[in-house]
């Protein structure tokens, strides 16, 4: 009969520390080792502050928006899965919001192989080439100018 109740007492024990993930925790109430245990792990942006808290909970797993008072919220199950990667790249945000423009658009593809510019390439990628024609070459004419007519002085002092 003891045998029986000591292990009807052992079973939520036993359970919730198999079922308990550790995380990653920046939050207040975290140990001073930054790493908290629950069910689950969640990382997010906070409305009031909009600052990124990494802490345990017992969220549903996955991510939502204007999730009480989260902006976004996301929830994993695996161990330190609560980083700011796990949630930037589980945030969809497919719809843009009408009041937003966009800043900036790629237009086009990077260079494969920036030493060696195109001809029909703009003209930020052919700085280098510019810069060795237009300094190297006249300080080049230059040096030998003075050498030749340092030669041709001492050589008419003689």
């Amino acid at each position: 009969m003891h045998l029986s109740s000591f292990f009807a007492w052992l079973l939520p024990i036993s359970t919730t520390v198999v079922c308990a993930v550790k995380c990653y925790c920046t939050d207040d109430h975290c140990v001073p080792y930054g790493v908290c245990e629950s069910a689950v792990c969640l990382v997010g942006i906070l409305k009031s502050s909009n600052s990124v808290i990494r802490t345990c909970g017992q969220e549903m797993t996955g991510c939502r928006r204007n999730f009480g008072r989260w902006l976004d919220l996301c929830a994993c199950d695996k161990p330190l899965c609560n980083t700011f990667s796990y949630l930037r790249n589980n945030v969809k945000r497919d719809e843009v919001l009408s009041g937003d423009s966009l800043i900036f658009s790629r237009i086009h593809g990077l260079d494969s192989d920036p030493s060696h510019p195109q001809p029909d390439a703009p003209l930020s990628t052919r700085t280098s080439f510019l810069t060795i024609l237009l300094v190297g070459v006249p300080l080049a004419v230059g040096g030998a100018t003075v050498v030749v007519v340092a030669f041709n002085y001492y050589c008419h002092l003689c």
